[in-house]
């Protein structure tokens, strides 16, 4: 028995003077003597000098003071308090994540709208508009997976500053490039840096949350990315028709050198995956190896490979589109690009919420047929007002179904959730890549936006058949 035993004397028919001895440890004192009326009860049984019960009063008091105080420093610390709680508070992840995600998303969106200004300053021809998305993706998607394997064995702290630098750097040389050829070499730069730093910010999140609340709070910060088709993308349109299309990324720029500090201290510094691997290279090359020998990380993959080729497909040449078949300015454009970005960030909170409700599959069912809808009513509609609306509904739809794959993403394998997350992201924009990519090419050929319609309508479906058992 540990502690010190006190002697309480047992009160009777006996005199004061010829008193037994009744032994209780002070756990158990502490329990007996949980509140003043339990202590009186006590009393009643066991012979106590008002001086001891007074003093046995305050050491009662004193101790559930002391415990108050601790279980106020575990909620303000968020300790955990039950199985699969995080050790750190969200808020702080999602609120920078989140900054850093709508700059990504201003960065890589802005292009659409402003596109034909900068081409017709080159002299090149429009239809090429989607390459300088396709430059930024494909970076991204090569970069990304390294950058993710690199965070998890040396921590996210150094990959997301050093990523965050190089995103500014890159967006800031795109408003200073001279001509087409260096404009795509910038937005490479630019997306290398966003490949860097997006992997960490969903794999800090995805950490600090718990298995109710992750879905949430990554749809939250992935509704940061269609948030700024509302705020940014529309605002760089009338900056770029009122000062020029430079001062976009310039913007842009200076935003993203300003998250350098807050990244400091929020993201780890440690590493998350087994230390036995080391920090080189053949240990970041295991990593992505052990990962893409995971069947249902493959199939995952695949999933938002063909779910993100749907978007990017119609979405990274939206700006010639309603150019071409409405003869819509730039200045109006910015008006579309709000609508649509309405759509998304509601879609995406909503999407990530709507998780906790039903399953992946039937998420996801009904994503596609919506996003279906929408789009080929955007296509088709000869009058813009439904144009609009149709490309309300398929931004709604296509964006709320991301956070399912993503969240998918994040749990596979939480020693290399930075590993898994970054090729989830590589998978995203190398879909971006193939779509814009194919988009220029069958817009060439055909004169027509038609066909891009039609498979952003197609391919998300075909997310339902790639992994049907891992998804359901």
């Amino acid at each position: 028995m540990k502690g010190p035993v006190h002697l309480l004397p047992v009160a009777g028919a006996m005199p004061s003077s010829i008193t037994s001895c009744v032994v209780v440890a002070p756990v158990y004192q502490d329990k007996l003597c949980s509140s003043n009326i339990e202590l009186k009860i006590l009393n009643s049984i066991f012979w106590i000098t008002p001086t001891e019960q007074r003093h046995r009063t305050a050491h009662m008091q004193s101790i559930r003071i002391a415990q108050a105080a601790d279980r106020k420093r575990a909620m303000m610390a968020n300790l955990p308090t039950q199985e699969g709680a995080p050790a750190r508070r969200p808020a702080p992840a999602i609120i920078v994540g989140g900054a850093l995600a709508f700059l990504v998303g201003s960065d890589s969106m802005v292009v659409a709208p402003i596109a034909p200004m900068m081409l017709r300053q080159w002299g090149v021809s429009t239809g090429l508009s989607s390459l300088l998305v396709a430059a930024y993706a494909l970076a991204y998607a090569l970069t990304s997976p390294f950058f993710g394997a690199m965070a998890d064995r040396s921590g996210r702290r150094r990959i997301a500053v050093a990523g965050i630098v190089l995103f500014a750097a890159g967006t800031a040389l795109t408003g200073f490039a001279p001509g087409f050829a260096l404009a795509l070499a910038s937005r490479a730069v630019a997306g290398a840096g966003a490949g860097a730093v997006m992997p960490s910010v969903f794999a800090e999140v995805s950490e600090r949350s718990t298995d109710a609340t992750r879905g949430a709070n990554i749809g939250m910060v992935m509704g940061l990315m269609p948030a700024s088709t509302v705020i940014g993308v529309p605002l760089g349109a009338l900056l770029a028709s009122a000062v020029g299309w430079p001062w976009v990324f310039h913007a842009i720029a200076i935003l993203g050198a300003c998250c350098l500090l807050p990244a400091t201290s929020i993201f780890a510094s440690k590493a998350t995956a087994s230390t036995s691997l080391g920090r080189t290279g053949s240990g970041m090359l295991h990593l992505l190896h052990t990962a893409l020998s995971s069947r249902p990380t493959l199939l995952v993959l695949a999933a938002t490979f063909l779910w993100n080729a749907g978007l990017a497909i119609l979405f990274t040449s939206i700006g010639a589109f309603y150019q071409s078949r409405f003869d819509v300015t730039t200045a109006a454009m910015s008006g579309i690009m709000l609508v649509a970005g309405i759509a998304g960030v509601a879609g995406s909170v909503g999407g990530g919420r709507l998780l906790a409700y039903w399953s992946t599959l039937t998420h996801l069912i009904v994503c596609a047929a919506v996003s279906a809808g929408g789009v080929l009513l955007m296509s088709l509609s000869p009058a813009l007002p439904l144009s609009i609306i149709g490309n309300f509904a398929w931004s709604l739809a296509i964006v709320a179904g991301q956070p399912a794959l993503t969240t998918l993403a994040a749990t596979l394998d939480p020693n290399a959730r930075g590993t898994i997350l970054a090729l989830n992201g590589s998978a995203q924009y190398l879909a971006q890549f193939a779509a814009s990519s194919a988009a220029a090419l069958l817009v060439s050929i055909t004169g027509s936006y038609l066909p891009l319609g039609i498979l952003a309508a197609c391919l998300p479906a075909l997310v339902l058949l790639v992994a049907p058992h891992r998804i359901g």
